[in-house]
């Protein structure tokens, strides 16, 4: 497998009373795209193309092995689209994300994978 990428969701996954932040992805590979693309519903659905692509390069979502696209759809938005921000920025699909600090103006770029590893108040 290629290389992993650990993340932490800023919500978390809720499974049975349970919530599971920690998780890994890896790059994606041509299969990944190919898989994707055979599928009907991603032709009228751009955001299902998401789920099922998300689906296909998470590895796992803390005790989570089995990533099905049912289990990306049980995220929460917040969640859903930090993944999606993620997947593009270590896939090289954008330029790196960044934010501004309103009182100077500085731009700083923001560590996508690390953002939540740290963040106590939503454990």
């Amino acid at each position: 497998m290629s290389e992993q990428i650990t993340f932490y969701l800023p919500l978390g996954l809720e499974v049975d009373g349970k919530t599971h932040r920690a998780g890994k992805m890896h790059l994606t590979t041509t299969i990944d795209e190919l898989n994707i693309q055979e599928n009907e519903d991603v032709s009228f659905n751009s955001r299902y193309r998401d789920i099922l692509l998300l689906a296909s390069v998470i590895d796992e979502i803390g005790e989570i092995t089995n990533v099905t696209k049912e289990t990306i759809m049980e995220l929460y938005e917040a969640d859903f689209l930090y993944l999606q921000l993620l997947y593009n920025q270590v896939n090289g699909n954008t330029s790196p994300a960044i934010t501004r600090c309103e009182t100077c103006g500085t731009e700083f770029p923001i560590n996508l994978p690390e953002l939540y590893a740290n963040n106590s108040a939503i454990k």
